[in-house]
């Protein structure tokens, strides 16, 4: 009778030590999404060549200020131009 019990607690504890791992596994790929969200945002902005003052104020600027009162989204995601649209000419 406890042999059932102690290999179910058994269980539970690789199943717990496999959630510990797959939570850590989640956070450090967040935080690496994160750094490089981070990075490209700044590769834009040195492109750009603006300061980050000047970055904040033309977002702040272009959220009163959208075309055709449009969302956001929708105006952000209509000029996207993705990488395999060049191989394909």
């Amino acid at each position: 009778m406890f042999e059932r019990l102690d290999k179910v607690r058994s269980d539970l504890k690789r199943a717990e030590a496999k959630r510990d791992e797959w939570d850590n596994k989640v956070k450090n790929l967040q935080k690496k999404c994160a750094e490089i969200e981070k990075t490209c945002i700044h590769d834009m902005m040195v492109a750009a060549e603006l300061t980050p003052e000047q970055l904040a104020n033309l977002i702040a600027y272009s959220k009163d200020n959208l075309p055709g009162n449009k969302p956001i989204e929708e105006i952000a995601n209509t000029n996207v131009v993705k990488e395999d649209d060049f191989d394909e000419e």
